[in-house]
């Protein structure tokens, strides 16, 4: 009997520590030109190219823990792990199954919500919004601090606060309209706006932190009247900004521009300056491709040199498809770009990235 259980515990599928974890849109089967993907999470080494990946969790097409995004969209599909290391996150259109209600979901009467995803793969959804709003609402991710609290990103009434250990309505704070990417880094909140987004706020495009609304700090921000705290200023012309990272100790930052690649800030004297740009070498010809830059980003601090991992933006007919897992170790402004994983199909679209959910907390 010791044996058997051994031998179950073993074979049960779970994400193994230190590996990367991609938010995928598509099946393989159905076209992202719907609208409506269905979701995977699927797991590749980090230190070189994976054929497939190692293991791949799905997210339900029905039933209460079904979720799902637009593949076809450009901004959706945010990928985070929780500030304990103990969760994925990501945010998406629930309440209904996959296709049942068929059309753009950020038009339709679909309930916002977002799932997490644990170390074992158990997947538990929260449908927190109905659709009716004044406008469409795309919900473009969520973090987590772990212990049930919750800040998503996204357009119109779509950057907000949840606590899930409460009954009361999502916090939307008030001052921001548009969000493109969203991250708790040593328990501090960041959010990114790109070009348009700045202008309707009033801000440059870049890396903002929260205050309360009187000018003090909001490191979690839980008042609809908190407003943004500008970082990082993003260097023209690179401002079409999605994915970020931060290293703790907020001396460095790494942003992911759709078209131009990965740019690389450093502080210095208190100040933040754009070091270079990591341009993206390009698979699909310039004639069809839709992208040349990256939108998920993660970044491994832990090393002398960090290592950046991303999803690009590449695909065909108009879209994100077919494109790529690339990492770059940043010793200098010429490090390669090297390709981790490939999606082998127009009906496939890799999105959010970061690194797999642990089974214990991390440490303080």
């Amino acid at each position: 009997m010791a044996l058997a259980e051994c031998a179950a515990n073993a074979q049960t599928p779970r994400f193994l520590p230190g590996h990367l974890a991609v938010l995928r849109a598509g099946d393989g089967e159905l076209s992202l030109r719907l609208k409506q993907s269905p979701i995977f999470i699927d797991q590749f080494d980090a230190s070189g190219f994976n054929a497939s990946p190692s293991l791949t969790i799905s997210i339900p097409t029905n039933g209460p823990n079904t979720l799902f995004f637009n593949g076809h969209a450009a901004t959706e599909g945010n990928l985070t792990r929780s500030a304990d290391h103990r969760l994925l996150a990501f945010a998406g259109y629930g309440g209904a199954n996959l296709l049942q209600i068929t059309g753009t979901p950020s038009q339709l009467d679909i309930g916002r919500g977002f799932c997490t995803v644990d170390a074992a793969g158990t997947v538990r959804t929260t449908i927190h919004l109905s659709h009716g709003v004044p406008e469409k609402m795309n919900p473009r991710g969520v973090t987590t601090d772990g212990a049930n609290e919750f800040w998503g990103c996204g357009n119109a009434f779509g950057t907000y606060y949840c606590d899930r250990n409460g009954s009361s309505e999502p916090v939307s704070f008030k001052s921001v309209p548009n969000s493109r990417a969203i991250r708790i880094v040593n328990n501090v909140l960041y959010v990114t706006l790109n070009g348009p987004d700045g202008i309707a706020s009033d801000v440059p495009a870049g890396i903002f932190s929260f205050e309360d609304g009187n000018g003090n700090a909001a490191p979690l921000p839980h008042s609809p009247n908190s407003t943004l705290k500008l970082v990082v200023p993003a260097a023209a012309p690179q401002t079409k900004i999605a994915g970020f990272d931060i290293k703790p100790d907020a001396t460095i930052a790494y942003t992911s521009d759709t078209m131009a690649g990965v740019q690389k800030y450093v502080k210095t004297n208190g100040a933040w300056k754009l070091a270079y740009n990591f341009a993206i070498p390009q698979v699909i010809p310039a004639s069809e491709n839709y992208g040349t830059g990256c939108f998920g980003l993660v970044v491994d601090f832990t090393g002398p040199a960090p290592i950046v991992y991303a999803t690009t933006t590449e695909g065909y007919g108009g879209s994100v498809n077919s494109n790529r897992v690339v990492r770059i170790v940043d010793t200098n402004a010429t490090a390669v770009v090297t390709t981790l994983a490939q999606a082998g199909s127009a009906k496939v679209a890799y999105r959010g990235i970061d690194f797999t959910p642990e089974l214990s907390p991390a440490k303080p």
